[in-house]
């Protein structure tokens, strides 16, 4: 129970003991407590503003410190208590008291509890001294944060067999390093290996599918196209550009643990915006990138493929510097013979997808185009009939678009609920 209703409870109890006693003195003690409540309820007018100032970048589960700045408009002396309302994250609670005019600077520890563009709420309760009233303010500032996963995460997430096996399919299907006659293992036969190599004596054993894992001649460097242009990352809801760092994150993760090195090449319209070679770590790539979702309607209608120029002629204005889209400028950057991942959304450009795959084949790389559909990413619970028909026809026309598209580069078409594995099974 609050102190002030403790004070009316009680001048309530005695005013009812001086009815039933007719007791003047109980009386006079009941109208003491009733004015001093009065009094001190007329003379609370807080007037607080309290601002949190949070870093724009944090990690998942890691404490990181925001800044609070405390300050008394008022003339009322009391304590101010901070805490965050929202879900998404951990802070240790604050409190101050601060005297008329006094401005205080405290620090506070948040610690993210989700991956992804998190929105942060706090709200501060102003006491007064006696304990009697208290007073709710808004907590002003960003409180928008983008939080990466962690290494400890992305640790956890690669020591489950399936996700391993599956990233295994992912080097296996872009061909990376010849197969040697040297015994690596033996693991279950997962969809879209060759059959020859199943070991009957340990099938027969198990009784299920095993086949015999031989080691490959070369630890190749693995080339990630990574569109950051507005326009991709332009979204109604969160959820495609946060997919995409972890798919990001996952791969990095993998193809250097087992010797790959690893470059990224992230291009916008114009050109390429970024070069990382060799990173240290999957979060460094992530940060460096900075990728961030873009409010606003994202381009559901696919883009018609134009035939344009021959290679030859697209490749000779591509050497003398002549205006061309990012993604052709970065496959020009890759060296022949390498393996390549593409991250970007076949309906913005499709003709300027499919140059790059045919110049990049042409030089004897081998190319995987990671096709985040927008069309999965909106939130069907909201549209109206019309709305789910304009959608259903931009969905219909990219299914079409794709089935042009595969004959010159393979499209892994994914969702937000297609998690790595699933991902790297349709290789």
């Amino acid at each position: 129970m609050k102190r002030a209703e403790v004070v009316l409870s009680l001048a309530a109890v005695v005013a009812g003991t001086a009815y039933l006693l007719g007791s003047p003195a109980a009386a006079l003690i009941g109208v003491a407590l009733m004015a001093h409540y009065s009094l001190a309820r007329m003379a609370f007018k807080p007037k607080v503003r309290v601002e949190r100032s949070l870093p724009e970048r944090g990690t998942e589960r890691e404490p990181v410190k925001a800044r609070v700045r405390i300050e008394n408009l008022s003339d009322v002396a009391g304590l101010v208590r901070v805490r965050e309302t929202s879900e998404k994250a951990f802070a240790r609670g604050l409190k101050a008291f601060v005297r008329p005019g006094e401005r205080k600077y405290l620090e506070q520890t948040v610690v993210p509890q989700a991956k992804g563009r998190i929105n942060l709420k706090a709200e501060a309760v102003f006491e007064d001294e006696l304990g009697l009233f208290r007073a709710s303010f808004p907590v002003i500032g960003r409180g928008e944060m983008a939080v990466f996963p962690s290494q400890r995460s992305i640790r956890e997430a690669m020591r489950e067999k399936r996700q391993v096996e599956a990233l295994a399919e992912a080097e296996r299907a872009l061909g990376i390093g010849a197969e040697t006659l040297e015994f690596q293992e033996l693991r279950e036969f997962l969809p879209g290996d060759d059959i020859t190599k199943i070991d009957w004596k340990a099938t027969s054993r198990l009784q299920k599918l095993i086949i015999r894992v031989f080691k490959r001649e070369t630890m190749a460097d693995i080339y990630l196209l990574i569109n950051v242009d507005p326009r991709f990352r332009r979204e109604l809801k969160a959820g495609k550009t946060d997919y995409l760092v972890l798919i990001i994150a996952q791969l990095t993760a993998y193809f250097r643990r087992f010797g790959h090195g690893i470059k990224v090449l992230a291009y916008d319209e114009h050109g390429i915006v970024r070069a990382i070679e060799n990173p240290l770590d999957p979060l460094s790539v992530v940060h460096e990138l900075g990728l961030r979702a873009e409010r606003g309607l994202p381009a559901l209608r696919p883009a018609k493929v134009s035939r344009g120029s021959s290679l030859g002629t697209l490749v000779a204005r591509l050497k003398s510097g002549s205006e061309a889209h990012g993604v052709l400028k970065a496959a020009l950057k890759v060296p022949a013979g390498s393996y390549v991942i593409v991250v970007d959304d076949l309906g913005l450009h499709p003709g300027e997808i499919m140059k790059a795959s045919r110049l990049l084949e042409r030089r004897g790389s081998k190319v995987v185009l990671l096709y985040p559909n927008p069309v999965f990413f909106v939130d069907k619970s909201t549209l109206s009939e019309d709305e789910v028909e304009v959608l259903y026809n931009a969905y219909r026309e990219r299914k079409e678009l794709m089935k042009k598209v595969m004959g010159w580069v393979k499209v892994i078409e994914v969702g937000p609920k297609d998690l790595l594995p699933v991902v790297v099974s349709r290789l």
